[in-house]
């Protein structure tokens, strides 16, 4: 296992181990740092996610904190990255690299102190519409006039996108106004699980374009077809199809998910997808582009 990189574009374990009374560092959940630390190297984002919250606002700046305690916590394991360099020098001290993203702008009152905080990437929104955005699981409607300045300004301090539950309208509002590469960070492909939080080939292909790509959600409900491996694979190899060699990473949604697919229980059953893609006679720098190196061009030139 320790010859297998990973970068994984979204989880949300820090805010269930805070809910459920657990510790970053060793749990029952489905991700936790010891297992991650199986994989060399490793990065991981963490989302912080406000459902149905009052106060999503206050809710994110204790998870904020949370998350920040049990990194300081476990200093000799995981470092809080604020730039691509920090990520470099995660690699060098044999550290797992971790970025805060937050999931839903409604979270956010001041997106230059979430900058200052350390968030490092944004979804404009989570299942509900705001004043930035309409949702894939809302109305569909599109950016606004307040969440074109937002995506504006996050990219001029270096905040990249998240287009993952975004409308579709949403989205192609988002790319007309993007000079910086923009991810769908945990999505599938429509074209083989017909659900609103997945990426049409039209979509999918604009990212390819603009740079950046799609993470690869474990969700049974957005991968269809067995549930398993094998539609796993069905979603990567489909964007492969569409020219996504550099552009398919990890999002696997852990702890944002109940259930996994067949075969996947946690963070230390993802290499069964690696062997999974080598067995598909995928070339091992292919597929080590898939778990890490996709992911990292991104971020150097969306940080």
């Amino acid at each position: 296992m320790m010859s297998i990189p990973i970068f994984d574009c979204h989880c949300d374990t820090s805010v269930h181990a805070h809910e459920c009374g657990h510790e970053l560092r060793r749990n029952d959940m489905q991700l936790d740092i010891e297992r991650l630390s199986m994989y060399s190297p490793a990065g991981q984002v963490f989302a912080i996610c406000a459902v149905d919250e009052p106060d999503p606002v206050g809710f994110a700046e204790r998870e904020i904190r949370f998350f920040k305690e049990q990194l300081r916590k476990n200093a000799d394991a995981v470092k809080l990255c604020l730039s691509f360099s920090d990520i470099q020098d995660a690699v060098r001290q044999g550290l797992i690299a971790a970025l805060l993203s937050i999931e839903g702008a409604e979270q956010i009152a001041d997106i230059d102190k979430a900058y200052a905080d350390g968030v490092r990437i944004v979804h404009l929104t989570w299942n509900y519409d705001n004043a930035l955005c309409g949702a894939a699981m809302a109305s569909g409607s599109g950016l606004t006039e307040k969440g074109e300045a937002f995506v504006r300004r996050c990219q001029e301090l270096g905040i990249m996108l998240d287009m993952s539950h975004i409308s579709e309208r949403g989205f192609w509002d988002v790319l007309e106004v993007s000079k910086n590469p923009v991810i769908a960070g945990h999505s599938n492909s429509k074209a083989l699980c017909d659900v609103p939080r997945n990426l049409s080939d039209e979509q999918f292909t604009a990212l390819v374009r603009q740079g950046g790509g799609a993470g690869i959600n474990l969700y049974p409900e957005f991968l269809g077809m067995g549930c398993n491996l094998d539609a796993v694979f069905a979603h990567i190899e489909h964007f492969m199809s569409l020219g996504g060699e550099k552009s398919v990473f990890l999002g696997c949604d852990l702890d944002g998910i109940e259930e996994t697919p067949r075969g996947i229980n946690g963070v230390d059953d993802l290499g069964k997808i690696y062997e999974l893609l080598l067995r598909h006679n995928y070339p091992e720098e292919l597929v080590r582009d898939v778990f890490r190196n996709n992911i990292m061009s991104v971020l150097e030139r969306a940080l």
